[in-house]
């Protein structure tokens, strides 16, 4: 059993070398050996961390935090350099998602879908002008790259990697849950109206 000072909400990712990486409502991300001591922790975000950790193919560990901010962190517990941490225009409880290009997907509770560039800087925002709520659904990326994530406002989107909204369908429920992506291509996701959905990732119907 590893002990942090507060709450646990994000969900652990585990690095190629077995360090198990989770964030804390102590503020603090977490690094921990496989046999549950501390290796370091990440303690430059001054709120809770409920983000689940996204790890970069180059080790980079992606995490965001309720003060608005995407934190990029180093395999050693430092900071990364350029442009980061990246600021949204809400609390990021969301999980990132990393897609093979390096580039980075994360909503935020204001209500916008981010395309951040592995440095640092905004390579595009998503938001259908008038209508999403907030964004606690983590995004999944297909084959194609297109992007699928949930929200409050009970729809369902599909947006492609230039930031173009491809369908979205509406469920009646919020979607706090991340949409899973089956073989055949179509797109699982649960509401809180408690039923679970599959759309067709054409079209967005079910």
């Amino acid at each position: 059993t590893f002990k942090t000072q507060g709450e646990v909400h994000s969900s652990p990712a585990v690095g190629y070398d077995g360090t198990i990486y989770c964030g804390s409502d102590d503020n603090n991300l977490y690094a921990v050996n496989p046999n549950g001591t501390q290796k370091w922790a990440f303690t430059q975000a001054p709120d809770d961390i409920r983000s689940s950790p996204a790890i970069s193919s180059t080790g980079a560990i992606y995490v965001g935090s309720n003060n608005g901010k995407l934190y990029a962190v180093k395999s050693d517990g430092t900071s990364e350099l350029n442009d980061w941490p990246f600021t949204a225009d809400g609390a990021i409880t969301a999980s990132p998602a990393i897609a093979s290009d390096g580039t980075i997907y994360v909503g935020s509770e204001g209500g916008k879908l981010y395309a951040i560039k592995s440095t640092g800087k905004l390579k595009w925002e998503f938001s259908n002008n008038d209508t999403v709520g907030s964004i606690h659904s983590s995004p999944a990326i297909d084959s194609g790259g297109n992007i699928y994530f949930g929200s409050d406002d009970g729809n369902l989107y599909a947006v492609t990697s230039d930031g173009t909204l491809v369908w979205k369908s509406e469920i009646g429920g919020k979607i706090l849950a991340s949409p899973t992506i089956r073989e055949d291509g179509s797109i699982l996701v649960g509401s809180e109206n408690g039923k679970l959905y599959a759309f067709k990732a054409e079209d967005g119907s079910e």
